[in-house]
């Protein structure tokens, strides 16, 4: 390619980079909306991962392949006034994909 045509793809690209450098970052203000946000879920080292499902509300999902409970997802509800935690739900999904075999 001749010099001539290099220089306007050359200009083009160090105004993007200019551009990109001095784009101002996101800024968060630390204030509450009083609203429950959604986090992803966290693995946790016994091979159990952990969903907030809102409303004081938990899923715990056992993923440990050698577990006895391997598939079992916990629901549990954090109780305010007692200050501990009620089972509300019991619920094993590999058990639909076992009898949808048969």
């Amino acid at each position: 390619m001749p010099q001539h045509s290099l220089r306007p793809i050359l200009i083009g690209i160090l105004i993007c980079l200019i551009i990109i450098a001095l784009k101002p970052s996101p800024e968060f203000d630390g204030s509450s909306t009083g609203q429950m946000e959604l986090i992803s879920p966290v693995d946790v080292s016994t091979g159990e991962k952990i969903v907030e499902l809102g409303n004081n509300r938990l899923a715990i999902i056992d993923t440990n392949l050698n577990s006895g409970n391997h598939g079992q997802v916990l629901v549990v509800e954090f109780k305010e006034d007692e200050k501990s935690f009620e089972v509300i739900g019991k619920y094993n999904y590999l058990e639909d994909f076992e009898n949808m075999e048969e």
